[in-house]
């Protein structure tokens, strides 16, 4: 069975989709991987595959649906309750090693179903219960193929991300040392607790009737989320020799110094104890993201022939050993979880 890992804040400008293809690309050097695409920007899908391959994707916009994550769930926007998950639509991302199954800009429009069914789910109707958890159908396929499933999703306390954590295991949120990405700390905390609390009154109401037509399994009596809080990475600062430098430095680490704190909640959606849940520094890496962004490869793997020049040679060498320290840890946590560890 494979591991599935959000990356997920509701703050956006954070590194969250660098991070989530960064680490995709790290556990493809010794596991099959395959990365989820629910954020209607289309962001990981952009980074991971080549303009040649958009264009397939894309170019004609009434046969993109079928080609992207829309697929497997034009029955739900028919009307049906059922996840399709035959012959998915996956993309290779030879620089990443990792398969893809792409957004789609229209998948923003599965907000309002998901909403809707997340009502019928809490008044008891199955058709409600089995559209919320259509995330855990599809891994019934992914799971057979794929030893960690990422999924990227879009910055907002909504649906769709609501239905992508219930059909996660793990979740890790990467975040800034701002007063905003405090607030963003408060907010998931309390949102997350919150959906699972009707979570579970819903499901004693829709139970009898899945399990009836042998759709139980979609509705455990707990979700991995519920404990499958991995950690937050933070942003590193750089400072600057400039008057206004000193002020910005200090609101920073005080910041910093707060995020324990706001933490503190999102520990009781964890194993790991609050004092474990900082997975470190992501290092802020300049005109290394544009440069990745624009041959389509994880910085853990660019060289000279995709344009590092000078300094950047060590510079990424750098980077890249950062970034790995984190994600050994990551990856550590939920195969130790998942290896019954």
């Amino acid at each position: 069975m494979g591991s599935a890992v959000a990356f997920f804040n509701n703050k956006g400008g954070v590194g969250k989709t660098t991070l989530a293809c960064n680490f995709a690309s790290y556990a493809a050097e010794a596991r099959r991987v395959v990365v989820v695409d629910l954020d209607p920007q289309c962001n990981a899908t952009q980074l991971l595959l080549t303009e040649e391959q958009w264009v397939d994707l894309y170019e004609d916009v009434d046969d993109s649906e079928r080609k992207t994550v829309l697929r497997p769930l034009l029955p739900i926007r028919a009307g049906d309750s059922t996840v399709d998950a035959a012959d998915l639509p996956l993309v290779r991302s030879e620089r990443f090693g990792v398969d893809v199954l792409p957004g789609h800009p229209s998948f923003s429009s599965f907000e309002d179903i998901l909403g809707s069914s997340w009502s019928e789910f809490g008044g008891g109707t199955p058709g409600g219960a089995r559209r919320t958890a259509w995330l855990r159908a599809l891994r019934e396929t992914l799971d057979t193929q794929y030893e960690v499933v990422v999924i990227d999703v879009s910055p907002s306390l909504g649906a769709i991300n609501r239905s992508a954590l219930i059909g996660a295991d793990y979740f890790v949120t990467p975040m800034a040392a701002d007063l905003f990405s405090l607030y963003a700390l408060d907010n998931i905390a309390q949102w997350v607790h919150r959906w699972l609390t009707g979570y579970s009154r819903a499901r004693t109401a829709a139970i009898e009737e899945l399990e009836s037509i042998n759709h139980g399994e979609l509705i455990p009596p707990e979700l991995p989320i519920s404990r499958g809080f991995v950690g937050y990475t933070v942003q590193q600062y750089v400072s600057r020799a400039s008057g206004g430098e000193v002020r910005r430095v200090r609101a920073y680490d005080q910041h910093r110094e707060q995020i324990p704190e706001h933490a503190r909640p999102l520990a009781e959606l964890s194993r790991w104890g609050d004092q474990e849940l900082e997975l470190g520094t992501v290092p802020n890496m300049f005109s290394m993201i544009p440069l990745a962004q624009s041959v389509h490869a994880p910085i853990l793997s660019l060289r000279p022939d995709d344009g590092l020049r000078g300094a950047q040679v060590s510079q990424q060498r750098k980077y890249a050993e950062q970034l790995r320290t984190i994600f050994r840890e990551v990856v550590a946590r939920i195969t130790e979880v998942r290896d019954g560890g």
